[in-house]
């Protein structure tokens, strides 16, 4: 009997012998059926959006779905979409690799993605990365109109109709559970699901909130499929209100550079307007921003650079780009900076995930999330954050150089953040205390870990969390997993898929909190200590390298 099957029986024997347990979060697995039958041919489904949950959901102790049943979480519509090969580049980012505001690199064909790779991330493996994205790219931009990206609402919800779409996003859920997005068609890349473009050539919409849609639109210089700036917009209803400028310094274009904005989220506070994405300033540098003034003038809004995001630090381009992704209630922002092919950190050009405590303030200030799980150098991409400073996305699960090696594997988390003067509830934080009573940031396949190995056919243990792209006030995440038949050989971080010779799946999934407190604990998963190497056709652990590879959030994504 090999060691990896030793392992494996002691695993089930041991988990036998003990009294059964639980975690935090059911896994339930989305039914790509309800979506209709183009569904069904592709067999990789990612989680994007989860719809925003009502106030009166949240239960007498604000525990949400931790107090209140939810079941299987049905209430709550959840948004995804497929991919048969990566995005060329992102359908998402107003330019390439979110930072090509010259597209010096696109223009360049399989070369310019194999610079992009060498300058901006350093890995071994450009060859395969660049082919991999060129071709998809190709297909794309000189003749193939088959759809790559495929879009759809679960339980319910709308997908607004887009005739001719050939690659379709969705960006958010409204609180009806319609989806904002945009899509592609053979004509032109980007327009939004719902609402006028008037006058430009293409648009992003990224969330529906207190009446206002907010995205951007871009307008072409010269009828290509590139060469073009953006600007931040606001949408009031479907009609395009107004269009933001540019930050102090930067201009529709500038040499080779062209402007670039984007607001990705909203809060409104009274009359007080908050916006946060990114917008272009000196240099032509694309900068987190978050855009303040009131809804009595829209077209006034300040643009507020994020301090420590910037790209400029102290004359040095430490960042090729850095973007605000969400903003809630208690004013507490999130957001990533790419770091520098040139400057990169302990082995890795990163994407480095932050909070800026208060919005309102005059200077807005990154603080880079560090310890634990956030280990230094480690890269990212920030999902989503509730009114509750719940901040979910993913996260190196791995340490090794990325540059002149190979890409970091990256796991889903979860980071409870803040104080009770920031908005967080005390009783909501104590849930995600570890044995010494410290509330932490976890990796969410720590806290699916129900302890049962295989043998039930929907047990947590079939599923590994790369991804959380969203979650709502009563807990409900939006994620995307990657699922073992029946269950991995063991509960550990690195286990094997049928000693490494069954097939993995890509598929979308919510995590929904168990309410009885009696039954939910934390049982941080181990790692299996053997040296056999995986073997036949399947995925195996290296579904997590695949999903990296494809790129397909937000790294998207910003």
């Amino acid at each position: 009997m090999s060691s990896k099957l030793q392992l494996t029986a002691l695993a089930v024997l041991v988990s036998a012998a003990l009294p059964a347990q639980a975690a935090l979060y059911k896994v339930v697995e989305v039914d790509s059926n309800l979506s209709g039958p183009q569904i069904k041919t592709t067999t990789e489904y990612y989680g994007t959006a989860i719809q925003p949950s009502l106030t009166s959901d949240n239960g007498a102790n604000n525990l949400g779905c931790f107090e209140n049943d939810c079941g299987t979480g049905t209430s709550y519509k959840l948004a995804g979409e497929t991919r048969n090969r990566p995005d060329g580049f992102s359908y998402r980012e107003e330019v390439p690799f979110a930072m090509d505001n010259s597209f010096a690199y696109i223009e360049d064909d399989y070369d310019g993605f194999e610079d992009y790779c060498f300058y901006q991330l350093g890995y071994a493996t450009c060859e395969y990365w660049a082919s991999d994205r060129w071709s998809s790219w190709y297909n794309e931009a000189y003749g193939s109109n088959t759809p790559n990206s495929l879009a759809f609402v679960v339980d319910g919800g709308t997908l607004p109709s887009a005739s001719g779409a050939i690659n379709t996003v969705i960006n958010s859920l409204d609180s009806s559970g319609t989806a904002v997005g945009n899509y592609s068609t053979s004509a032109v890349r980007n327009t939004p699901l719902t609402g006028d473009i008037s006058g430009w050539n293409q648009g992003r919409q990224w969330v529906n909130k207190a009446g206002y849609r907010v995205g951007s639109v871009a307008k072409f210089t010269n009828g290509s499929l590139y060469y073009y700036y953006t600007q931040a917009a606001i949408w009031e209803g479907n009609n395009l209100k107004t269009v933001l400028n540019f930050g102090s310094g930067g201009v529709s274009k500038d040499g080779d550079y062209f402007g670039q904005g984007s607001m990705r989220d909203l809060y409104v506070k009274g009359l007080d307007f908050y916006g946060v994405g990114y917008n272009t300033y000196d240099d032509q540098h694309m900068n987190a921003t978050i855009f303040k003034g009131t809804t009595t003038d829209l077209t006034n809004l300040s643009s507020v650079q994020i301090n420590d995001a910037q790209v400029d630090i102290s004359g040095d381009n430490i960042h090729s780009n850095s973007v605000a992704t969400n903003i809630n209630k208690n004013l507490v922002v999130v957001g990533q900076a790419k770091r520098s092919g040139g400057y990169p950190k302990n082995g890795a050009a990163s994407n480095r995930l932050f909070v800026v405590k208060d919005a309102s303030i005059a200077n807005p200030k990154a603080e880079f999330l560090s310890g634990g799980i956030f280990f230094d150098g480690a890269g990212g991409e920030m999902g989503g954050i509730n009114n509750f400073n719940e901040i979910v996305g993913r996260i190196d699960s791995e340490n090794h150089r990325e540059y002149d090696g190979r890409q970091r594997r990256q796991r889903a988390f979860i980071y409870p953040y803040g104080t009770a003067d920031q908005g967080s509830v005390e009783a909501r934080q104590a849930i995600f205390k570890d044995k010494e009573g410290n509330v932490k940031a976890w990796l969410l396949d720590d806290l699916t870990n129900d302890g049962k190995v295989s043998g039930i056919t929907d047990n947590n243990n079939q599923y590994r969390i790369y991804d959380a792209s969203d979650i709502n006030d009563a807990g409900v995440i939006s994620a995307t997993a990657v699922k073992c038949e029946g269950g991995y050989d063991s509960t550990s971080h690195n286990a094997y898929c049928g000693d490494g010779n069954k097939d993995e799946t890509v598929v979308a999934v919510k995590l929904v909190p168990i309410s009885d407190d009696t039954q939910r604990s934390i049982q941080p998963r181990g790692y299996d200590s053997t040296a056999t190497e995986r073997k036949g056709a399947g995925l195996g652990f290296g579904a997590l390298t695949i999903l990296g590879l494809f790129g397909f959030m937000r790294k998207r994504i910003k």
